[in-house]
């Protein structure tokens, strides 16, 4: 039932059935003695919050693309023409990259979760937590482990 409501609002399928999937996942996280006065509007109800949240994703998710975009290109008689990196700048980002993974790959696996859930995947610090089971205070912890483990790995050498 709810599949199809959200095939009918979203006009696709998959999307319908994630909405569906995260519900699941949410309730699974309920206390086991909540009982909502109505479970049929509820169900509704949190599923379309899932939906809203994954359209205000969506057009973060935009906006930071356009404005990245806005950044990047370089406008020559109204033509737009990509402002790529060097091929020496490239490498040298790349070579970064190598180094931060290999110091994040030297952490405990769940502080290497936390880092990336956070950081790299950009979740709330809460919606980490709650993910996870842990409080918000541990994942801060994890994190701020994580940035001084990596601030610490890849400092510049000093000197000339």
């Amino acid at each position: 039932m709810l599949v199809r409501y959200f095939i009918a609002r979203t006009r696709d399928r998959t999307l319908a059935e994630d909405i569906v999937q995260d519900l699941y996942v949410r309730i699974c996280q309920l206390d086991p003695d909540y009982l909502p006065d109505n479970p049929t509007a509820f169900l509704f109800q949190s599923a379309r919050n899932i939906w809203l949240n994954h359209i205000r994703s969506q057009t973060r998710g935009s906006r930071r693309e356009s404005e990245w975009q806005d950044l990047h290109t370089v406008r020559v008689n109204s033509e737009a023409v990509a402002d790529a990196p060097s091929l020496e700048d490239e490498l040298t980002g790349r070579q970064q990259l190598d180094a931060m993974h290999k110091a994040l790959t030297e952490l405990p696996e769940k502080t290497q979760n936390i880092f990336r859930l956070h950081k790299i995947d950009g979740i709330r610090q809460a919606d980490v937590a709650t993910r996870l089971g842990i409080s918000k205070s541990s994942v801060d912890k994890h994190v701020c482990a994580a940035v001084r483990h990596l601030m610490q790995r890849l400092k510049p050498p000093l000197g000339p």
